[in-house]
């Protein structure tokens, strides 16, 4: 067996540590590329979702102002309703804008923190 120098064992130790520096680089890009994936397919599945669902939400508004003038026997009463009601339900989210936006950032904090062996 042959004996190595200082100088042999200090390059082999140096090559090592650049390896493996190399490689947790390379593991965290991969990483994150994997949660950028998710997440993106995940914005866009919502997205198609909330998009169907304004399309019904449209369409129940209309169906409910028809409904509702022909039940007050006056287009613009029935209409005007349902105008009111969704102001009134923007004016809820306004005001709870914060509180729904400090909850929206703990969710994507909590994936993006999720151990993915956790799900295993």
């Amino acid at each position: 067996m042959e004996e190595k120098t200082a100088s042999t064992l200090f390059e082999e130790f140096k090559d090592d540590v650049s390896s493996y520096i190399r490689d947790t680089v390379q593991l965290s890009k991969l990483e994150a590329f994997e949660k950028i994936g998710v997440g993106s397919s995940v914005i866009a599945y919502s997205l198609i979702l909330m998009f169907f669902a304004l399309f019904a939400l449209a369409t129940l508004f209309v169906t409910l102002g028809f409904y509702l003038a022909e039940l007050l026997q006056s287009t613009w009463q029935g209409f005007g309703i349902v105008s009111a009601a969704t102001i009134l339900i923007v004016i809820i989210l306004l005001f709870a804008k914060k509180s729904l936006t400090k909850f929206f950032t703990n969710r994507v904090i909590e994936f993006l923190m999720e151990d993915k062996n956790k799900n295993k």
